[in-house]
């Protein structure tokens, strides 16, 4: 579920901060999302367990350069309560020891200005691949980078983005852009990783109309010959459709390479919205292996989030 903003006053510890807070515009904003879960492989009971689970600060404050500076911080929690604690025996006696939460890690974390020109943001930025990767992320082309440097503008109905992730961080470099009119779109993007000189690269399409959709796209990865690992081409398509509060997706996606990887998966979406930031939804996906047999499995979520 998306990383939804609900502008509220927030006060922060330090009487020195307080004129600077003043002035900005701070947002504090959270998802927590829980899920009946299961898959059909043997031993693997049902659970409850967690989605996204989020809280997190942003705030803009214009300067008197009329450009906007930004941050963001955000605390993954991403579990039940207590769960993923750490247990500490601290001395002889039972009341010596200790039971430690653990808080989770922190995500989004970022900072940039902003104005006319475009957005120049540092910290975790925007894959320029994602781009072309418009139908889904069951097979996801790209990981995150969380410590680089990026450049978004936008220039009448085309967007363009450019990264860079020196080599003490994920050693990256890519572009993408993307054009759109009315309901349709076409985007590309591609990047280089200095670990095994490896390539990615995406293009998309997609069409919107009258609360229909319909998303396709293509990505490659290409790796040098000594990485030991095959190269990877995946296909997706993704229809939806969506009313009122009611939602519904249903994608196919594949992910094959020369080699012993070759795989599928078909997802179906359904979503309720109950209103006030509460989302009702539920997932089903499929995955086969057709060169393991013993890989193919059922996923299945009937989740409750709550936005704030």
């Amino acid at each position: 579920m998306k990383f939804t903003k609900t502008a509220v006053a927030v006060a922060i510890a330090g009487i020195a901060a307080a004129p600077m807070i003043a002035s900005a515009d701070t947002t504090l904003s959270g998802v927590v999302e829980i899920a009946l879960q299961g898959t059909d492989i043997d031993d693997d009971d049902l659970e409850i367990g967690t989605g996204d689970v989020l809280f997190g600060i942003t705030s803009e404050h214009e300067m008197d350069s009329g450009l906007t500076g930004y941050g963001s911080l955000r605390v993954d929690l991403d579990r039940l309560s207590n769960q993923g604690s750490v247990f500490v025996e601290n001395g002889p006696g039972e009341d010596d020891d200790l039971n430690i939460g653990s808080v989770g890690t922190a995500d989004a974390v970022y900072v940039g200005i902003k104005g006319g020109f475009g957005d120049f943001r540092m910290g975790e930025i925007p894959l320029a691949v994602e781009y072309g990767q418009v139908a889904n992320d069951i097979y996801d082309v790209g990981s995150e980078i969380s410590g680089g440097m990026s450049y978004t503008g936008t220039f009448g109905p085309v967007g363009l983005v450019a990264n860079f992730s020196p080599e003490g961080n994920q050693d990256a470099l890519g572009l993408g852009a993307k054009f759109g009119i009315g309901g349709f779109s076409i985007g590309l993007g591609g990047e280089q990783r200095g670990e095994d000189d490896l390539v990615n690269g995406a293009v998309g399409v997609s069409f919107a109309f009258a609360g229909a959709s319909i998303a396709a796209h293509f990505w490659s990865q290409e790796v040098a010959e000594t990485a030991g690992t095959g190269d990877l081409e995946s296909a997706s398509v993704k229809i939806g459709y969506g009313f009122g509060g009611v939602s519904a997706a249903l994608t196919v996606s594949t992910l094959e390479d020369d080699g012993a990887t070759d795989q599928n998966a078909v997802r179906l979406d359904l979503g309720y919205a109950l209103g006030g930031g509460t989302q009702l939804s539920s997932r089903i996906t499929q995955f086969n292996d057709d060169n393991d047999a013993d890989a193919e499995f059922l996923e299945y979520r009937v989740m409750l989030a709550k936005s704030f």
